[in-house]
């Protein structure tokens, strides 16, 4: 018998095994015609396959769910080369509880005949232990039959006894199970609440925190670490004064008293307070710290809980906020004294240049005239100091080099002093786009205090750089280009405690200082969209650092040009000037007369307007018109403009003021106005103004 042929009769043996278990007959097809087989428990001999198969039937029909047939031995043997025989014993699960059929061997033989289709089955025969098979059976089903009776009957009775206590038990079982779901469901969302706090305060940016009954921390989250440095067990068990300063703890007990007197009138105990806080690296923060008293249910304070949110830079922005308010009120006042103490050093000024041109300069008052000139500019200045660091002086820009600037403001500041000046600025700086008398400002202030920080002599050094800032690099400027402009004094420095204040308008340290020299450079720093610094070292010198915009390319400034005063090309160019002060009409007009024009003087826009327009309709239009900016109680300079330019798009219109805080005189071509000048002013400035204007002149 080869490998495959036996392979082919076993698979025919376990499909007959199969068909008995599953109570299926469709093996019959491997059946030889010839078949025969034993049935009835191995009684009966069938020799017709028909037949044996209706019995088969009926025997199926005895138990009609599957069985199990558990196999324990098998044997194949070839008999000859077409007959083979199977002998296989097993055991019989019926699908009820039993102990007697399983414990019992049954015996199958099968004979194989080789057939032209293959292997047939010829011959069954399957064997049972008599005792155990009743007439007309294949199982022994009786005797289960009966014991399965008697078990149902012992298990109805079982069942009655036990139907109250089971319907009670029930129902107190549904109630158990409601309430422990109800349990559940409140420790599940306990849970999700306690998740959900932790999960809030160990990942806020704020600091939340709890404190007993002492005043002593409890708890604190991991943001504490982050602001402060200090982790959870080195804050924990410490008392909270232990983090402020004595202003802080001042601070706490006034909170603290406030909340005792806010729950006496029956309003909310939660308070809120800022205060400075201890860092671990020894430096300090400001916190907002707001605070709630936790209760017993006597309604004892058991502790406290809150949370601390850092503010060191709201406090930063509102230090400055309060500076640009003073600023902004010093500025009012300012404002209204410089207009007239301007209109007063113009009329001196340009008197004093009027008198300066009618003298040769060897005559003996000359010198005298040219000295008062000198203090009426530094008059002036002092008024513009004033307007600069206040909220007015607004930039009027023009493009400038910074190395000529710098290098005739250092000269002349250090003049007959004992401080060595050195200007190290190349030609490839760029030039900028500034007010120049602002910055002639900036240097001069700088300047003096070097002089004044050195009584023993020395040397200050002035340089300057070309600087490309990125926003990440210098936050408090915009990415572009700059000059970085530096001031090296070897004086005897600032005090660390004195350098927060140095831009502080009044703030000083020298006994006949102002302290408003600084407060200016500030100020005019910032309106040019710069920004400055201060570095020293006590006993060693200062360092002043200055940042300004650039226009990224150098700029060849133009030379003075020629001396204006006595040229007489201007015969016949009438000029109107409207100002409310007296003295300023009759220097200006004076001034005219001398550089060769016809000068017409009016008090108010009103008869300006008049004056304009007669002259425009008498052929003869006035070739340019000075105005005021600011006429006390009557029309002011814009106003005129405007209703000039409707009689005559094409005037020529100059705008003066005493101060320039409008943002029309740093931007009066917007206005209308060909040009704007500054008050007081100088014979030769006002010459080449109206040369740069009115061309053929």
């Amino acid at each position: 018998m080869t490998e495959g042929e036996y392979q082919e009769i076993r698979q025919l043996f376990d499909e007959y095994l199969q068909m008995y278990s599953s109570r299926d007959d469709r093996l019959t097809t491997f059946f030889s015609e010839d078949f025969s087989g034993f049935t009835g428990g191995g009684a009966f001999l069938v020799k017709d396959r028909e037949a044996w198969v209706a019995i088969t039937r009926q025997d199926f029909a005895q138990v009609k769910d599957p069985i199990r047939i558990e196999l324990k031995d098998l044997a194949i043997q070839s008999l000859a080369h077409t007959i083979a025989v199977a002998t296989g014993f097993f055991a019989i699960h019926l699908p009820i509880e039993d102990h007697v059929l399983s414990r019992e061997t049954a015996r199958l033989v099968l004979i194989f005949r080789k057939e032209s289709a293959g292997w047939k089955i010829s011959h069954s025969s399957i064997s049972i232990p008599y005792a155990l098979v009743g007439d007309g059976e294949v199982y022994p089903m009786r005797e289960l039959v009966e014991r399965n009776q008697f078990l149902e009957e012992l298990i109805a009775q079982r069942t009655t006894q036990l139907s109250d206590t089971n319907k009670d038990l029930q129902q107190a079982n549904v109630a158990l199970t409601r309430e422990i779901a109800e349990h559940r469901l409140a420790q599940d969302a306990l849970k999700e609440s306690e998740a959900h706090y932790r999960l809030l305060t160990e990942s806020a940016s704020d600091v939340v925190w709890q404190l007993d009954c002492d005043l002593r921390f409890t708890y604190v989250s991991p943001a504490d670490e982050r602001l402060r440095g200090y982790r959870a067990d080195e804050v924990i068990g410490s008392h909270i004064y232990e983090l402020f300063n004595d202003a802080g703890i001042a601070s706490l007990k006034a909170a603290d008293r406030q909340r005792k007197e806010a729950e006496q009138q029956g309003r909310s105990g939660t308070i809120t307070f800022e205060a400075e806080q201890r860092c671990k690296d020894g430096s300090w923060i400001w916190s907002e710290i707001n605070s709630t008293p936790q209760r017993d249910a006597r309604g004892n304070v058991t502790g406290f809980h809150g949370i601390s949110r850092e503010i060191t830079e709201r406090k930063a922005h509102e230090k400055e906020m309060l500076k640009i308010e003073r600023l902004e009120s010093l500025g009012a006042l300012a404002g209204g004294i410089a207009h007239d103490f301007n209109n007063l050093i113009s009329g001196i000024m340009g008197n004093l240049s009027l008198a300066q041109a009618f003298l040769d300069s060897s005559h003996r008052s000359a010198k005298p005239l040219s000295e008062a000139e000198k203090s009426s500019v530094r008059a002036a200045e002092l008024a513009r100091q004033l307007l600069t660091f206040a909220s007015g002086g607004a930039p009027v820009k023009q493009l400038i080099s910074l190395q000529h600037l710098v290098s005739e403001t250092v000269s002349l500041v250090l003049r007959g002093s004992n401080i060595k000046g050195s200007v190290e600025i190349p030609d490839s700086v760029h030039a900028i786009e500034a007010d120049e008398g602002q910055i002639t400002q900036v240097i001069h202030n700088i300047a003096i205090n070097a002089t004044q920080s050195m009584p023993g002599g020395g040397t200050l050094t002035v340089s300057a750089q070309n600087d490309t800032l990125g926003g990440a690099a210098s936050p408090a400027l915009p990415a572009g280009s700059y000059v970085k402009l530096s001031f090296s004094d070897q004086g005897s420095g600032i005090a660390d405690a004195d350098l927060k204040r140095i831009f502080d308008p009044y703030f000083t340290t020298k006994s006949s200082g102002r302290g408003l020299g600084l407060a200016s450079v500030h100020s005019i720093v910032k309106r040019h969209g710069g920004n400055v610094g201060v570095s020293s070292v006590p006993g060693k010198g200062t360092t002043v650092t200055i940042n300004l915009p650039s226009i990224g390319a150098t700029h060849v400034q133009p030379g003075a040009g020629p001396d204006v005063r006595g040229v007489g090309l201007s015969a016949g160019r009438s000029i109107l000037i409207m100002d409310d002060e007296q003295i300023i009409r009759d220097m200006t007009s004076e001034m005219l007369d001398y550089l060769g024009y016809q000068a017409t003087a009016c008090e108010d826009g009103c008869e300006a307007i008049e004056r304009y327009r007669a002259a425009k309709q008498s052929g003869h239009p006035f070739a340019a018109v000075i105005l005021d900016l600011t006429i006390p109680g009557g029309m002011g300079g814009k106003e005129v403009a405007q209703k000039i330019l409707i009689i005559d798009p094409k005037a020529c219109l100059i705008v003066s003021s005493g101060y320039s805080n409008d943002p029309i005189m740093s931007d009066f071509r917007n206005y209308g106005f060909s040009a704007a000048i500054g008050k007081p002013y100088k014979m030769v400035q006002f010459g080449q103004l109206l040369s740069s204007l009115l061309p053929g002149s």
